[in-house]
């Protein structure tokens, strides 16, 4: 049985920030808005026949229009009937499927730090959670391959992969792919959250496990519209999968949600219509982003890691304070006004020496000038 663990840590350092009147680098929402022609082609949709349930699976035009897009830019050919699945948010499609997948007796390796929603979503579904560490370095995030390898065992029903990741930034490649497929047996299925596949930095290209044969039939990726279009107030998301992954799915998820928001879905299949190069854009769009909050970090004492994806930097203050991580971000918010999130919370066991943060840069140029500007005054005060 689910515990209740009391609010999140995202929930926690933003009622902080309001507290205290600070910058909010914690929460991992965009403080832009999204394009003008998106919310128009919201408002059409209000006007049509929108008021009413999808069907279950979503939209067959936004699964069509998802369908050539992922062709167009990833090169992964999906049939809309059969393989995509709408849902609200990422969040409840990854749910879904750890739902419909996993059971009592059964192990799933989670990758860590990791994302909180995916523990209690593994200990809901009565499997049990195995956690292989990352390893962390200035430089580059790399999987522990021994130690991955060593907590595979006849139980492993499912590895979690999120890429790029948060909170680390961290991008798997193709040889990645090719590691993890030779290490879990056959009938082990890989659940990759892709929230922010349109943010793969540095020239790079995102790599996913339905670009390896070995993995494409046993391997289902969440995507997020609510990440690339910036509309997370949305909550719309899709899962691709094979088809007999995609029928499970659904199998659980018609009960837990049933079907996303109509009139958001028609104005991201406009959107995908009328504008199929936007997400071409994100990737130098957020890169100047970090750039530039990595710039501004500069003399104030906090060591910032490499990010090669998502819209988040981890920062290593062991050269500013000796606190525990959390007690550290809550004193950075009061006395230098900066919300951040510290990286406990995303462990199970976390390291004891550990001493990082993360900020989120997908704010305005001036927010993120102003962050690095309070770092360095309060480091002299």
């Amino acid at each position: 049985m689910f515990a209740p663990a009391g609010l999140s840590i995202f929930a926690e350092m933003t009622a902080l920030a309001q507290r205290y009147g600070a910058l909010n680098l914690a929460q991992g929402f965009p403080e832009f808005g999204p394009d003008p022609e998106l919310i128009a082609a919201f408002h059409r949709a209000l006007d049509a026949e929108s008021a009413q349930y999808a069907p279950m699976p979503g939209l067959l035009r936004l699964r069509e229009a998802v369908a050539a897009d992922q062709l167009r830019r990833n090169g992964t050919a999906y049939d809309p009937q059969h393989e995509i699945t709408v849902v609200p948010g990422a969040t409840v499609g990854i749910f879904s499927a750890i739902q419909a997948l996993c059971g009592p007796g059964d192990e799933v390796i989670l990758l860590e730090p990791a994302y909180d929603s995916y523990h209690p979503a593994v200990v809901m579904s009565g499997a049990v959670p195995v956690a292989v560490p990352l390893e962390i370095a200035a430089e580059r995030v790399s999987v522990h391959w021994d130690a991955l390898a060593a907590a595979v065992t006849p139980r492993t029903k499912m590895i979690v992969v999120n890429s790029p990741h948060n909170p680390t930034g961290m991008v798997w490649t193709h040889q990645d792919w090719a590691e993890l497929a030779a290490r879990i047996p056959e009938g082990a299925v890989v659940l990759s959250d892709e929230v922010y596949e349109t943010m793969v930095f540095d020239g790079a290209s995102l790599a996913s496990p339905h670009h390896n044969p070995s993995l494409r039939h046993r391997s289902l990726r969440a995507l997020s519209f609510g990440k690339t279009y910036h509309v997370t107030g949305w909550k719309l998301g899709v899962v691709l999968a094979p088809e007999n992954l995609s029928m499970r799915l659904r199998t659980a998820y018609q009960f837990i949600a049933f079907s996303a928001s109509t009139p958001a879905q028609h104005s991201v299949a406009d959107f995908l219509a009328s504008r199929p190069d936007y997400p071409n854009y994100l990737a130098d769009f957020f890169q100047a982003k970090r750039d530039l909050l990595a710039a501004s970090l500069k003399e104030s004492g906090f060591r910032t890691l490499h990010s090669a994806g998502s819209y988040f930097l981890l920062v290593d203050y062991s050269a500013v304070s000796d606190l525990a991580d959390r007690e550290f971000a809550e004193q950075l918010t009061r006395e230098a006004g900066l919300a951040t999130v510290p990286l406990s919370p995303f462990y199970r066991v976390p390291p004891k020496e550990e001493r990082m943060l993360r900020l989120c840069f997908a704010k305005e140029d001036a927010t993120l000038r102003e962050a690095g500007q309070r770092l360095r005054t309060w480091k002299q005060s």
